[in-house]
């Protein structure tokens, strides 16, 4: 079984590299940019190379987890509900619309605390940080990064 999840991860990984453009690309291609780091449990706004804004989030962990990617935001909603969790999400920030995986206001557990919490694999963000991140966001000209996994707190 670790063998193939082994094999998955090395595949997957290099997947995700041979496909996404650098870091450096990316702030030259995408005037906003939002870098979502899941080892560190932390989120930047990052407009022309520029950080202008830095808050705490929550992702998912092993069993729900958050997959790293380079995502273009295309929909972005003040109010949406989710029908399959049946809970609000609101300002909702969709980097996957498919799957609807959103970056989304959510409670944000102190570092101490955020053992055994976690999302279904959308990013949640608390106020007043969220609000500021929506209303920043631009429905396709904002690039969403999410980078590794999150294993432990």
């Amino acid at each position: 079984m670790n063998r193939y999840i082994w094999l998955f991860s090395i595949a997957l990984l290099s997947n995700v590299l041979l496909s996404t453009p650098l870091p450096a690309d990316i702030f030259q291609e995408y005037e906003k940019v939002i870098w979502i780091n899941q080892l560190k449990q932390v989120g930047q706004a990052y407009e022309n190379g520029k950080k202008v804004l830095e808050f705490p989030v929550l992702t998912g962990d092993d069993e729900t987890t958050t997959p790293p990617g380079v995502y273009l935001v295309r929909v972005k909603q003040e109010d949406y509900y989710s029908r399959k969790y049946q809970t609000p999400m609101p300002y909702s920030i969709f980097f996957n619309y498919q799957v609807r995986a959103a970056i989304h206001e959510g409670e944000v557990p102190p570092p101490k605390k955020k053992i055994g919490f976690a999302t279904h694999g959308c990013v949640h963000v608390e106020q007043p940080y969220i609000k500021r991140l929506y209303d920043w966001t631009e429905e396709g000209r904002t690039v969403v990064v999410i980078i590794g996994w999150r294993s432990q707190d």
